[in-house]
């Protein structure tokens, strides 16, 4: 019986463990992009007072696809923007996101969604 409990807990120990690495794994992948996208955030919400992205955030874009490019990915990307935004209100403006690479002359390498299946991303 007391092993059994020994044995419980350490099961215990070991999934905690597993959680804050995790969590810790999950940070250290997305920290560039908790950095950049926010930049974005009130003109992807559809905030009257940035009709506009900002140029900022045109220049963080710039960034994103670089990384999406090069380090990151674009499925990690996507990732870690859905799990910024997921449950956001307001939400992402779909119409906001497809003019966003058009008002900052670039294209994204990344999709931006709250809700897309980031596994299905290349």
């Amino acid at each position: 019986m007391a092993m059994t409990r020994i044995l419980v807990l350490a099961l215990c120990v070991v999934s905690v463990s597993h959680m804050v690495e995790a969590k810790e794994a999950t940070f250290s992948a997305c920290e560039r992009i908790f950095e950049y996208f926010p930049y974005c955030l009130e003109f992807l919400v559809g905030d009257p007072n940035y009709v506009r992205p900002s140029r900022r955030c045109c220049q963080h874009v710039v960034k994103l696809n670089i990384l999406a490019h090069h380090r990151t990915g674009p499925r990690t990307i996507c990732w870690c923007i859905q799990v910024m935004v997921k449950g956001m209100t307001p939400a992402l403006d779909p119409s906001k996101i497809q003019d966003l690479p058009l008002m900052c002359n670039t294209t994204l390498s990344f999709p931006i969604s709250d809700s897309m299946d980031c596994s299905r991303v290349r």
